[in-house]
């Protein structure tokens, strides 16, 4: 018996698909798991009083759930029982601002992009152990079908925030300064520079109009202006579909939000709105390639990435810093060796003719989508990363 861990699920479907992978493995490691749901936290306190009366390693918890948990005498829950809590990071830390800057004192914050670690080191320094632990992929129980029989030639998955933009947009008003303007001159940065982090973006928009302020006032104004990254997102999500469109591809989309594009009703676009995680997975099955754009990630990868490899499909994604490091990609290398598809936000034309003459190469597809799923079944499954949660912070 390894120890004993604590998982908290019950609220998105997406995280807790992740967090029953991390269960899997630990169990096979030699873990006793307690899992408590949300929707029944009563109960699952219950157990937890049980549980906690033989020491346990962790709590393991995904975008702050159960993070900021106190006792009737308001102190965190994680710090009076003495046990640490894991915190792993599925969006950019600015989105978290309040529940970040309550951290318990033995918390582990953990971020799928190296940029998001030096955020958080730098706005939260009061979080003892912050560190990187890239995206994990799902493998179903399936043996992956053959390239040339697949039905879906495109697949993207992922929803349009621009259209549920109003919903974190602040209150301009209780700025001193035209924080709508800084935020659309962030923005429009973001577009021209694909580079740069939203974070950046908006402290060089605010050093421009002559406004310094501490790193607290600045981190306050970033998590108040992050919909800028959203914004940003959503125009090169919008221009990769449209650019596969006009190219004369097929694509299957599903998520929320895109209904307000102005190609809703194109003749090429099969739009099936919002499945869940555990469809998608299934759709990646049927799919010889699967579209991504990062979530703005310029140092770290996307499951959406991970699952199509590990499905037997061909990643084509945008590059970041960890992708060009951890994967070769085509045509900078031959099939023989590539693993997925990298490209730049800003050279999408060139792209749709790549994947144009791929889908023409059913056996170079294959090549690429063979070599890609034994890359991510060797390192980059949730297994993978359980392991690595053991190695560097359970032992």
């Amino acid at each position: 018996m390894e120890g004993k861990l604590i998982f908290f699920t019950g609220v998105y479907d997406t995280l807790d698909i992740f967090s029953e992978a991390l269960i899997r493995t630990f169990r096979k490691i030699g873990y006793d798991i307690l899992e408590i749901t949300i929707n029944d936290l009563a109960d699952g306190l219950s157990k937890l009083a049980q549980f906690v009366h033989t020491p346990v390693k962790a709590a393991v918890v995904f975008n702050n759930l159960a993070f900021n948990l106190q006792l009737n005498n308001g102190k965190n829950m994680w710090e009076e029982l003495g046990i640490p809590c894991i915190n792993i990071l599925m969006d950019h830390p600015f989105c978290y601002r309040d529940a970040l800057e309550q951290a318990p004192s033995n918390a582990v914050v953990l971020c799928i992009d190296k940029k998001h670690m030096e955020y958080l080191r730098r706005f939260f320094p009061h979080i003892p152990i912050v560190g990187f632990l890239p995206h994990g992929g799902l493998c179903l129980d399936q043996e992956p079908m053959p390239i040339e029989q697949r039905e879906i030639d495109l697949l993207y998955a992922g929803g349009l925030s621009r259209k549920f933009i109003d919903n974190v947009m602040p209150d301009f008003t209780q700025f001193a300064f035209d924080a709508k303007e800084v935020a659309n001159t962030a923005y429009e940065r973001l577009i021209t520079d694909t580079e740069v982090t939203a974070e950046i973006a908006i402290e060089e928009a605010l050093l421009a109009k002559g406004i310094r302020l501490t790193d607290q006032e600045l981190s306050y104004v970033i998590s108040q202006l992050h919909y800028v990254e959203l914004l940003a997102t959503s125009y090169y999500r919008e221009k990769l579909i449209h650019t596969m469109l006009k190219a004369g591809l097929r694509v299957h989309l599903y998520g929320e939000g895109w209904d307000i594009c102005e190609f809703a009703n194109h003749p090429n676009l099969v739009w099936k709105g919002r499945i869940s995680a555990q469809e998608v997975l299934e759709k990646m099955h049927h799919s010889k390639i699967v579209l991504n754009t990062m979530t703005w990630f310029k140092d770290g990868t996307h499951d959406r990435v991970l699952n199509g490899m590990l499905a037997g499909a061909v990643a084509v994604t945008d590059e970041s810093i960890y992708m060009l490091e951890e994967f070769q990609s085509y045509p900078q290398v031959n099939a023989e060796s590539a693993e997925l598809v990298l490209f730049h936000l800003k050279e999408m034309e060139p792209l749709a003719q790549t994947v144009k003459d791929l889908l023409k190469q059913p056996g170079v597809l294959q090549q690429i989508a063979d070599n890609g799923r034994k890359k991510a079944i060797r390192s980059h499954t949730w297994e993978n990363r359980a392991n690595e949660l053991q190695e560097g912070l359970l032992t």
